[in-house]
């Protein structure tokens, strides 16, 4: 730098370092003068209690906001909050105004909601807590209103699920005046009740005989227990309690949930196979996992066929020649059916004629050569359609199974 520029630069440094503490250092008024006039203060945020939910004129001099009336909707009272200040400023200001409101305004409101085409309307936390506070004020209304709106509006668990924990005799008694499909739709909230507080469910098992919400309930009483214990834990509590439910589809529920226990043996507990086999082939579907190696220990019946077509189809995904020599070892028995479907289920992909031709081993009499002809050949005509329509005009079928592949009559 040359010699000449050294001052310049030094000034220069100086005049910035004075700017740097002037912006910094408070400014005082200088003596004999007035200081500068400063600026308001920012008004406060609203407080709760000074939030109007009538329309009236704000009762403390630092609200600002002032919400809509009564008669007002959901997304009114939401909107207007959204003025108090902060997010979490206007989540109370929305509860506090909901909490004002009386019963019969609640109802109303939330029946507006019914009309309102956003799916997604029951989901958002001013829905929940208007719903919940009306629960916890009139459970009746809350239950007339979902009743009256269960087409529209989602919002069985918000609704009902307080009065079904507050009062589960009064709400048992309720649910069985009520139509069979809501009855179906309440079974959760009970179910809820059945799964958290056994003892709860206990009490109004009797009420809920043969009912849908009773089956529920005592399903989800000891699906409740199962998912609290550990494998080789003794089930003997879950068997009591099963066994000591009203007799009839709430005890059978109860004792079918439990082939899910941990390490069950269906063995040594004849009971529970029992109730498996007077479950449909759609209801076993539930216990296949658990059940599917046990298929032998469950009475003849529609649950036992699923549960040795499940079985031999998990082995032939693994090892088709270890499952076949399985139905092959089954030939002449009642089983030999359901595992020659099972085995075609899972082999058709791979070698569609292999599978059809296993499939029409089945005796034509059982229902499970349909279902097994239908998946073999499906996969036959997709894989090799001219071949397959070949096969079909000279395949051993009957005129139904004919129909049934491809659509016409002979």
């Amino acid at each position: 730098m040359s010699p000449k520029l050294v001052p310049v630069v030094c000034v220069l440094c100086a005049v910035a370092a004075f700017e740097a503490v002037d912006l910094i250092a408070p400014r005082h008024a200088a003596p004999g003068h007035a200081a500068a006039p400063t600026a308001k203060p920012s008004p406060e945020a609203p407080s709760l209690s000074s939030i109007g939910t009538n329309g009236s004129a704000p009762t403390s001099k630092n609200t600002l906001v002032a919400l809509p009336g009564a008669g007002a909707t959901l997304l009114e009272i939401s909107k207007a909050s959204e003025r108090a200040g902060s997010p979490s400023q206007s989540r109370l200001a929305l509860m506090e105004a909901i909490n004002r409101l009386k019963p019969d305004e609640l109802e109303n409101m939330l029946s507006k909601e019914a009309l309102n085409a956003d799916f997604y309307r029951s989901f958002r936390f001013d829905f929940q807590f208007a719903a919940k506070r009306l629960s916890e004020l009139a459970p009746e209304k809350a239950a007339a209103l979902w009743l009256k709106t269960k087409s529209t509006l989602v919002g069985i668990d918000t609704l009902l699920l307080p009065w079904a924990y507050k009062d589960p005799q009064q709400f048992a008694s309720w649910s069985v005046t009520l139509p069979a499909e809501a009855q179906r739709a309440v079974a959760t909230s009970l179910g809820h009740i059945a799964s958290e507080r056994p003892e709860s469910f206990t009490n109004i098992a009797a009420q809920l005989k043969d009912t849908p919400a009773g089956v529920a309930g005592a399903r989800n009483a000891i699906a409740g227990m199962i998912s609290k214990a550990a494998k080789g834990t003794d089930p003997a509590e879950a068997l009591n309690y099963a066994k000591g439910l009203p007799e009839g589809s709430m005890r059978t529920s109860a004792l079918a949930e439990l082939a899910r226990w941990p390490g069950l043996d269906l063995a040594s507990h004849p009971e529970v196979a029992t109730a498996l086999a007077s479950m449909t082939a759609n209801e076993a579907r539930r216990y296949l996992p658990q059940i599917a190696n046990a298929a032998d220990k469950i009475p003849l019946g529609p649950v036992r066929e699923a549960a040795f077509a499940s079985q031999i189809s998990n082995v032939a995904r693994n090892d088709p020649q270890a499952a076949a020599r399985r139905v092959e070892a089954l030939n002449g028995t009642p089983d030999y059916s359901a595992a020659v479907r099972g085995f075609v289920e899972a082999t058709a992909a791979k070698d569609p004629t292999a599978a059809i031709e296993w499939a029409l081993t089945i005796d034509p009499k059982s229902k499970q050569r349909a279902a097994a002809l239908e998946k073999a050949a499906a996969e036959f005509f997709r894989q090799k359609p001219a071949d397959a329509r070949k096969w079909v005009q000279s395949a051993q079928l009957s005129p139904s199974e004919y129909q049934i592949l491809t659509g016409q009559t002979r």
